[in-house]
C-alpha cells in the first residue's frame, strides 16, 4: 500500500469516526436553529476581532467585551450550542493528535523547513 492509500483510509476512518458523526449531528441540530447558529457565529466574530486587537497591541473597547461576554454566558446556557462546541473539540483534538503524530515522525523535514525559511529571513 502507498502513502496515499495510507492517507485515503484515514481519512474514511475519521469521517466514520463517532466523534465526527456526533459532529456532523451536532452541526445538524445547531444549523436547525437560526438563533443559536447566529449567536455562535457572532460570538466567534467578536473573539476573532478581540484576538486580531490583541495580537495588534490595540484597546478592544467597552462594548465588544461586554457583547463578548453576555454572549458567552448565553452561549454557555445553550445546550445546543454546548453540545456542538463539545463535539467539534472531540473531534480537533483527534486532528491535532493526527498532526502531532505526522510531525513528531517527521521531524527532520519539519527542522530542514524552518532553518531554510530562518535563512532566507536573514
Amino acid at each position: 500500500m502507498n502513502h496515499y492509500d495510507y492517507a485515503h483510509n484515514l481519512a474514511c476512518a475519521l469521517k466514520e469516526s463517532d466523534e465526527y458523526q456526533d459532529l456532523l449531528k451536532a452541526r445538524k441540530e445547531l444549523e436547525g436553529d437560526a438563533k443559536n447558529k447566529e449567536m455562535l457565529l457572532e460570538l466567534r466574530r467578536l473573539q476573532w476581532d478581540m484576538q486580531k486587537a490583541q495580537v495588534l497591541q490595540k484597546e478592544v473597547d467597552e462594548v465588544t467585551r461586554r457583547r463578548i461576554e453576555q454572549l458567552g454566558e448565553l452561549a454557555g446556557a445553550n445546550r445546543t450550542i454546548q453540545e456542538y462546541l463539545k463535539a467539534e473539540y472531540r473531534f480537533g483534538q483527534i486532528m491535532a493528535d493526527i498532526q502531532k503524530i505526522l510531525s513528531d515522525a517527521l521531524s527532520d523535514w519539519f527542522n530542514a523547513a524552518a532553518e531554510f525559511i530562518a535563512d532566507e529571513g536573514e
